[in-house]
């Protein structure tokens, strides 16, 4: 029974093993602050393998560009121990400033290996990227420790700095658009003057609100919240104040 139990437990992690290898060889594995440490254990003995990481951004030119020479790395790399990943910093902030001493522009590629982490500073081709991350690193990069995985308040700070960001992101693109619509649309407006005099002006005004009511309605509530904290200021300063009673007639 218990020859049973241990050909049980071999046959199961031979098949555990073949299918990780069928996942991760030969193909782009897709890391995100979820899985990143647990996939790679970069902080934990690295018993998965060698991991050789790209943190890119949808944005970065040079990110789109490298996209098929990485792709054609994970399979030059097949059967070598190694797995070609890559992250999206801009979706996994919690993964990248864990890097960020790193991590400073993108793409950053950097290969764990042999309990460190190595920065790859080459030409990004195929033949050297493949020479890196299976012979060259120690050579060619310094070994650098492992960061430990995140507290929860250091994971809390990455996303709330991210959130910030992609506000204030939003927050200027809506202001921009918005202030391309208001240019449109005052020479629209303009031009109902000229060709209709008040009635064709007001129809104009009329006809841009109908076609942008979401940007006129954001700006009327803005400029009403503006209107009210302006009166509530205005009263608070002239406002009266109460004249002080000496103390001998309080008495009395």
């Amino acid at each position: 029974m218990a020859r049973l139990h241990q050909r049980v437990a071999a046959v199961a992690l031979l098949v555990l093993f073949a299918v990780a290898g069928a996942f991760a060889q030969g193909e782009v594995v897709t890391l995100t602050d979820d899985t990143f440490e647990h996939q790679t254990q970069a902080s934990s003995g690295q018993t998965t393998g060698a991991w050789f990481v790209k943190f890119y951004a949808p944005w970065c030119g040079h990110c789109r560009a490298m996209a098929g020479t990485w792709a054609e790395l994970a399979a030059e790399v097949e059967g070598t121990g190694v797995i070609v990943a890559d992250v999206d910093a801009t979706a996994n902030p919690i993964t990248t400033d864990r890097f960020k001493g790193l991590v400073k522009g993108f793409p950053t590629l950097l290969l764990f290996r042999d309990r460190g982490v190595f920065k790859y500073t080459g030409t990004r081709d195929l033949e050297s990227l493949r020479a890196f991350a299976t012979e060259t690193f120690s050579a060619k990069s310094e070994k650098h420790d492992v960061p430990e995985p995140p507290s929860a308040f250091a994971r809390y700070f990455s996303l709330s700095t991210r959130a910030l960001a992609v506000f204030i992101i939003d927050t200027h693109g809506a202001f921009e658009k918005a202030g391309k619509t208001a240019t449109r649309d005052l020479g629209s407006v303009a031009s109902g003057w000229r060709s209709g005099g008040f009635a064709g002006a007001v129809a104009s005004a009329k006809s841009a609100a109908a076609a942008s009511p979401r940007t006129y309605g954001a700006a009327l509530i803005l400029f009403s919240v503006v209107g009210i904290c302006f009166a509530i200021i205005l009263a608070l300063i002239t406002a009266p104040m109460p004249k002080s009673v000496p103390r001998e007639k309080k008495d009395d």
